[in-house]
């Protein structure tokens, strides 16, 4: 079982026992999803990746919606960036499947 909140997931198992109040989640997020907005710049949305990489989090996705592209960031391997019908999958995700075109053609760009 998993949350989402917004563009973080972070499995169950890795919660305290205890409800969540008004509190920072206590454990980084297994993913972090980013969309680079017009005006920003991949780079910068790289090193955020790297940020995020270093606290803990165990993959960043960069998605790029002007050059359609999902560029994942791993902790111990060199990001990878899929482009059209390249089929996206990570064993962190088991059963994920998903190419940038699914997306892209899903949120109608």
């Amino acid at each position: 079982m998993l949350y989402m909140w917004g563009a973080i997931r972070v499995s169950v198992p890795s919660l305290p026992p205890r409800p969540l109040e008004d509190e920072p989640c206590p454990v980084p997020p297994d993913l972090v999803v980013e969309i680079i907005s017009p005006g920003q710049r991949f780079g910068d949305m790289a090193a955020k990746a790297m940020d995020y990489l270093i606290s803990g989090v165990l993959r960043v996705w960069v998605i790029d919606p002007r050059a359609q592209t999902i560029t994942v960031f791993h902790p111990d391997a060199m990001a990878i960036t899929y482009r059209a019908d390249t089929p996206l999958t990570d064993p962190l995700f088991p059963g994920l499947t998903l190419t940038p075109t699914q997306l892209f053609q899903k949120a109608g760009l």
